[in-house]
């Protein structure tokens, strides 16, 4: 047995051999035993090589210090013997190594005062702990902070640079398009979009930033010792700039883009819940005025996210509590001394409290909440319901068609789960009687899955027409690919054909596209007599306009076969 000195073999010193654990027996200048298991911990071929120096040396070196106070304390019993926990040093590459040690002392008639320190290896519980540690407070997907860690280290630096008189910058970061990603590629293409997207954000921001994950498709950033000024704005703008760079998933070239807010502790908020509020209330804004940009905190948009989450919570309850109803826009036919042929189905809301709400407000908080699906399929089978009992009441309304805006979102939902269809069925009507108006934005997201699904509604014998042709990317080819029937001229073009050149040279170039594909024109906004005279002259099918008639009601529309 190495490194004995006068300590004798014994049957004890076989029990020590047998340990598990490391046994180390030193009176401050030399090691006077110690067992093969300590041998193994410090990874030495036997206990000779167990010397003073190799006990303190083969610390971690941060640790060597509070190792020999330690010893040095128990020596003169200072310490309890409470355990400490240690590091090992190691060779690159390697993991690290813990140790658990007790110190006692033990005295004998022979030699007087000495030590023994057992060591146990604990580096499979502390990495067991990590891992329990790690998954509490790190997203599993992205390896970023997750909510918790996040909230943690918020209210850190809000404390940090309170005390310090310093600013603390919090930016929201939404991916937009995520959710198309997921439904046309997979969710794993949706997973590999989120990982990318971090490796991407966390190339935007500083060492000390934090970045984290808070779920699903949004992201946060913490910047601290941060100004509202400049600092914050490059960031953001690179931030942009990043997520707007091409994605490979699934073998695929994907383009998508984000909407970011930012607002700063504390000239926006002295705490964190309502930093988090202003935060989100400016990465809508940024949503909501086209995405693919970003947005500083302002105190209108405290207000506006108020109204707006409260708007959420009334939306829901408003189809059964029967707050909407549908407006009817008559349509005319030119090419028939003006007879009437349809109308345009207009979504209402009667607020019981605030009264008339704007479908600019409620149709984008229906849209960005997924509402809009249960909303698009009410008013389809709401329009068409009356659309049967007017052809069945007046016999002037034999041909009568109801025409009704279609989200490309929901567009597609519609003609996969055969809905148009059965809401025709249900309602006793033929395909022609149903026109749905898109935009020119339904391929702007998945070009051949929307195409499938515009060729399936016309292939079930609804109509489908371009509606707001000319305030966008308008031109021919997209009319010449998307199969629509009819061409909308947008109403802010029409009120000033007559007095204003450059709009009616727009108009006429509209309908001279329209006209060699042969597709059907509907101009609306129409105004006057000599507006409907110049589409008229033109060769335009229907149109729509105050000078017509305005949106009524069931009832009032009514009136509108009797004349």
């Amino acid at each position: 047995m190495a490194n004995m000195h006068a300590f004798e073999p014994s049957q004890l010193g076989t029990l020590l051999e047998a340990l598990p654990d490391g046994v180390v027996a030193h009176d401050g200048d030399a090691i006077l035993y110690a067992n093969v298991a300590a041998a193994a911990l410090f990874q030495l071929p036997d206990a000779a090589a167990v010397t003073q120096s190799v006990f303190s040396d083969h610390f971690h070196p941060e640790e060597r210090q509070p190792v020999q106070q330690l010893l040095l304390a128990q020596a003169n019993a200072e310490a309890d013997r409470r355990p400490l926990e240690m590091r090992l040093r190691h060779d690159d590459g390697e993991l690290p190594r813990f140790i658990e040690a007790i110190t006692a002392r033990a005295e004998t008639h022979e030699h007087g005062l000495f030590q023994i320190t057992t060591l146990r290896d604990i580096s499979e519980k502390k990495r067991a702990e990590e891992r329990i540690r790690h998954q509490a407070n790190y997203d599993a997907l992205t390896g970023l902070p997750n909510r918790a860690l996040f909230i943690e280290r918020l209210k850190h630096e809000l404390v940090r640079a309170d005390r310090s008189d310093s600013r603390v910058a919090l930016m929201f970061i939404d991916l937009d398009r995520f959710k198309w990603v997921n439904d046309t590629l997979g969710h794993s293409a949706g997973d590999e979009l989120l990982k990318e997207s971090s490796r991407r954000l966390l190339k935007c921001h500083r060492q000390s930033d934090t970045v984290a994950r808070l779920g699903g498709d949004e992201f946060t950033v913490i910047l601290p010792d941060m100004a509202r000024g400049p600092y914050a704005e490059r960031v953001a703008a690179e931030v942009i700039r990043q997520l707007c760079l091409p994605f490979t998933l699934e073998g695929q070239e994907v383009t998508i883009s984000g909407s970011v807010g930012v607002t700063v502790f504390p000239d926006d908020a002295q705490d964190l819940d309502s930093l988090l509020k202003n935060a989100d209330a400016a990465m809508y804004k940024a949503k909501s005025d086209g995405r693919n940009n970003y947005r500083f905190f302002t105190s209108d948009m405290h207000d506006e996210a108020m109204e707006r989450m409260q708007l959420e919570k009334d939306l829901l309850k408003a189809i059964e509590a029967r707050e909407l109803t549908l407006s009817y826009l008559p349509i005319f036919d030119m090419q028939s001394d003006g007879a009437l042929r349809g109308a345009e189905a207009l979504l209402r809301w009667s607020h019981p409290t605030r009264g008339y709400i704007s479908p600019e407000l409620f149709v984008p908080i229906a849209e960005e909440t997924g509402m809009i699906a249960e909303l698009t399929e009410w008013a389809i089978d709401t329009g068409l319901a009356q659309a049967a009992r007017w052809r069945a009441q007046h016999p002037a309304a034999k041909e009568f068609f109801l025409s009704a805006n279609l989200s490309c979102t929901r567009c597609r939902e519609l003609s996969t789960d055969n809905r148009i269809p059965e809401i025709l069925e249900k309602n006793g009507l033929p395909p022609s009687a149903l026109v749905l108006e898109i935009t020119e934005n339904i391929i702007m997201e998945d070009e051949p899955r929307a195409m499938s699904m515009l060729n399936h509604l016309r292939e079930i014998g609804v109509e489908l027409w371009l509606d707001d042709f000319g305030t966008g990317f308008s031109s021919l080819s997209v009319l010449r690919k998307l199969p629509v029937s009819g061409v909308k001229i947008d109403r802010a073009f029409v009120p000033d054909i007559i007095s204003d050149n450059e709009a009616a040279v727009l108009v006429e170039t509209i309908m001279s596209m329209a006209h060699s594909l042969d597709r059907v024109i509907i101009g609306e906004g129409v105004e006057s007599v000599e507006q409907a005279q110049f589409l008229k002259a033109r060769g335009c099918h229907f149109v729509q306009g105050y000078h017509y008639g305005k949106p009524a009601d069931a009832e009032e529309f009514a009136k509108f076969f009797e004349t």
